[in-house]
């Protein structure tokens, strides 16, 4: 039903220059559709006071949390972004556009070690997730979905009492927990880093000093990027690692330099050499076609618009469709060399 809303915005995406450092290449995709999409980023609703992220209870459950927002926007929550304090931290499970009122969050645990209260509520990172564990995320909540009860959906958006309704959706995006941790703990022995809750923000400080040098060399906002920026194709050594859109346009430079570290990671993680007459450009015109080609499943998203996942034989990802506009978009290659 919405598949034509994710291909009609995916055939309006052109590939702009690449921005290199070292053997991170970026590049700005550009489209000068008009999005009418109005919400705010999890950063700016925490900030202001109008969006509060806790634990569901007391005794609290690993893999879900509370959302209140008490508007007046929706909260756009990008996948992978981490979320920090109460328990112990976490990362969202999907893209989730928090309505009004009170919601149920699907996410992942990034800090093994600690199950202790830090703070009432969460906080927003400074980082969303490197790729590679993006990438293995997203096939594990695509697996579980695809292999859910046929009634499944149909009981999570029947007459249930809201809160069994939500429970049912942010089911439908759980992750495998251990393969998570499995992730983390080898970003981090990779890192050298040393964390006594074995958190992943602790491997981001690790890198930060280079993660910071990367975010000068390829930055990307109001000043050195076209208006119309509404994502980018991210590759390392000539290899895709992950596509990234988010619209409208002032919204994914708000956003980027989030999802930039998170980029300059995956390439400090990953020390494959540098391509040579690697064509970035022409490699992503490859990636968009067959993404038009994708297989679309669709569902109920985890609280407001619907949560398409897409599939070809090299790529696979999720979008975000919101009253029959795209909103988010992510691909990640299926198999990395």
């Amino acid at each position: 039903m919405h598949e034509q809303n994710v291909k009609q915005a995916v055939g309006t995406l052109r590939p702009g220059a690449a921005m290199l450092d070292g053997r991170l290449s970026i590049l700005p995709l550009r489209s000068d559709v008009k999005v009418g999409a109005r919400y705010v980023l999890l950063e700016q609703a925490i900030s202001r006071g109008t969006l509060a992220i806790t634990e569901v209870s007391e005794a609290g459950s690993v893999p879900y949390l509370q959302a209140v927002n008490q508007g007046p926007w929706p909260v756009l929550i990008f996948d992978g972004e981490e979320l920090v304090g109460a328990k112990q931290n976490r990362i969202a499970n999907a893209t989730i556009l928090v309505g009004v009122g009170k919601s149920m969050l699907p996410v992942s645990c990034v800090e093994q070690g600690r199950w202790s209260q830090r703070s009432a509520a969460f906080g927003a990172g400074a980082y969303a997730s490197h790729p590679t564990l993006r990438r293995q995320k997203e096939r594990q909540v695509f697996e579980r979905s695809r292999a859910a009860s046929p009634r499944f959906e149909a009981e999570a958006t029947s007459a249930l009492p809201s809160e069994e309704a939500q429970l049912l959706r942010a089911r439908r995006f759980s992750s495998d927990q251990g393969r998570v941790w499995e992730e983390v703990g080898r970003s981090s022995r990779s890192l050298g880093s040393e964390s006594p809750t074995m958190a992943m923000a602790d491997a981001y400080e690790t890198g930060k000093n280079d993660v910071e040098k990367t975010m000068q060399a390829l930055r990307l906002d109001a000043s050195f990027a076209p208006h119309d920026t509404v994502g980018v194709m991210v590759f390392l050594g000539g290899q895709f690692v992950c596509m990234d859109v988010l619209r409208p346009a002032k919204r994914f430079l708000r956003l980027y330099p989030k999802l930039l570290r998170g980029y300059a990671l995956e390439a400090l993680l990953h020390k494959m050499p540098a391509a040579k007459d690697f064509d970035a450009e022409a490699a992503a015109f490859r990636i968009l076609a067959e993404i038009l080609e994708a297989r679309v499943d669709e569902q109920a998203a985890a609280d407001l618009g619907w949560d398409l996942r897409l599939e070809t034989k090299r790529v696979s990802g999720s979008a975000l469709v919101w009253e029959e506009e795209l909103v988010q978009l992510s691909m990640f290659p299926k198999a990395v060399a």
